[in-house]
């Protein structure tokens, strides 16, 4: 089991527990205990709803995109810049 800490980086993406979907980080707090987040359309690179202020780190996952997501997404990345 790994005991690292997880403390959310500004601008990654990450999981939340008990939430839907993923969420990117708008801010951390100085300690890394809280962080505010804000959801995420990954495919439209758009934010979505209002930002969840307060959400503590421990309730956060580093969000990984699959081999699937990533082909998903450069195809297309490369067919909507033409």
């Amino acid at each position: 089991m790994n005991l690292d800490k997880f403390v959310p980086e500004i601008g990654q993406l990450v999981l939340a527990q008990g939430r839907t979907g993923a969420f990117k980080v708008l801010a951390v707090s100085s300690d890394g205990q809280t962080a505010s987040i804000q959801s995420f359309n990954i495919s439209r690179q758009k934010f979505v709803g209002k930002p969840l202020i307060g959400i503590p780190s421990s309730a956060l996952l580093p969000w990984k995109e699959d081999a699937s997501q990533a082909a998903a997404r450069i195809v297309r990345e490369a067919t909507e810049n033409k």
